[in-house]
């Protein structure tokens, strides 16, 4: 199936949109050990909270499971042509002090430039580090590794840098 050039676009969109899932404020640097938030603000009662969350920087959909030691997350609404190639993004963390470690397991399409059309794009597998701060029935708050620099034909990060992203609930 030839890819047409408006869905070369949107996979290229979706690829770059994917990689740079918090939002980059200016000086965005992994923070300092801050003190441990107050437990109830980082643990709220789990079955309160929404299972489908949003992120106005990748606009993408996450289905949330938190338990009292897990975190996972999974993108939910993947274009159709770009899921059935393979797409995902997948996060768990464990539990650590006051807040989640883990990471993000990603399944992107990227494009790549100069290439002809039809061998324009390649699927990358890549795991970037994420950590979530604060849980409440209003807001995921946390940090993630985002890319710089990728090297597309090597599927390769040369270079990343921690972002901040929020998620709220879906409307």
């Amino acid at each position: 199936m030839k890819p047409t050039g408006m869905q070369q676009k949107f996979v290229l969109v979706i690829g770059v949109a994917v990689l740079i899932i918090p939002q980059f404020a200016a000086a965005a640097q992994k923070p300092a050990a801050d003190a441990k938030a107050a437990p109830a603000a980082s643990t709220p009662a789990i079955g309160k909270l929404p299972k489908i969350w949003y992120s106005e920087a990748t606009k993408h959909d996450f289905r949330v499971e938190v338990t009292k030691d897990l975190f996972h997350a999974e993108w939910v609404n993947i274009p159709s042509v770009a899921a059935k190639q393979g797409v995902y993004i997948r996060t768990e963390c464990r539990r650590a002090g006051s807040k989640w470690e883990g990471s993000s397991r990603i399944n992107m399409l990227f494009g790549i430039p100069g290439a002809p059309t039809g061998k324009d794009t390649k699927l990358c597998s890549l795991t970037v580090r994420f950590e979530v701060d604060s849980i409440t029935p209003e807001r995921i708050m946390g940090h993630s590794e985002a890319l710089r620099s990728f090297d597309v034909n090597a599927c390769r990060v040369q270079e990343s840098k921690w972002g901040e992203f929020t998620w709220i609930p879906k409307p």
